[in-house]
């Protein structure tokens, strides 16, 4: 599990299809500063960037169809730019409740890459009924599809933290639990955080 966090914080400082790793980099401190309630950090990211991560760190309810529009056309780097933030966001959090589950100091975060962004993103996804284009039907395995470096990243921290897709529809799975214990921790702290998916 450790050695899958800390290959996702090293993901985070690589550039994106849209962000530097610089800008991830900031994107990450600045979600991660707002989902403990504390005050924004330096960064170097544009404004909109900066709201929009506190947003998803903070307030991902409040975000409709006209507010990913909106940021889309403020940013203008297309609808990928917002699925890469929530990729980058989603993972700091739930790397962040692993560690302070476990009782260790939060992972700082490396160095990022003076690499610029890559502008690589998944030409088969589509918009359907999604606030963004995906690879496939929406939901939560395809949330980040239209970008293939953020999907990768994803499956690969549920599978360190949780399990792999493929093993999702094996219920003899076990993992330091039964995969029935598993189910019911990962359903009562959905209740409690009142997941939407």
């Amino acid at each position: 599990m450790v050695e899958g966090v800390q290959r996702t914080v090293a993901d985070i400082a690589a550039p994106g299809a849209r962000w530097s790793g610089a800008e991830r980099i900031d994107i990450a401190r600045i979600g991660r500063a707002a989902k403990a309630g504390e005050q924004r950090p330096d960064h170097s990211v544009a404004d909109e960037v900066a709201r929009m991560a506190e947003t998803i760190a903070s307030h991902a309810h409040q975000i409709t169809q006209a507010v990913v529009d909106g940021f889309v056309e403020a940013v203008g780097k297309g609808p990928e730019a917002f699925v890469e933030i929530v990729g980058v966001v989603a993972r700091v959090a739930a790397i962040d409740t692993f560690m302070t589950g476990i009782g260790s100091a939060l992972l700082p975060f490396p160095e990022p890459s003076a690499e610029p962004a890559t502008g690589i993103i998944n030409a088969r996804a589509r918009k359907r009924a999604a606030f963004v284009p995906m690879d496939g039907p929406a939901g939560a395995t395809t949330a980040l599809s239209s970008i293939a470096g953020e999907d990768r990243a994803q499956e690969e921290l549920h599978g360190s933290l949780y399990l792999r897709y493929s093993e999702m529809g094996d219920d003899r799975i076990h993992k330091g639990l039964p995969r029935w214990q598993l189910e019911v921790i990962a359903a009562r702290t959905s209740l409690i955080n009142e997941c939407f998916y």
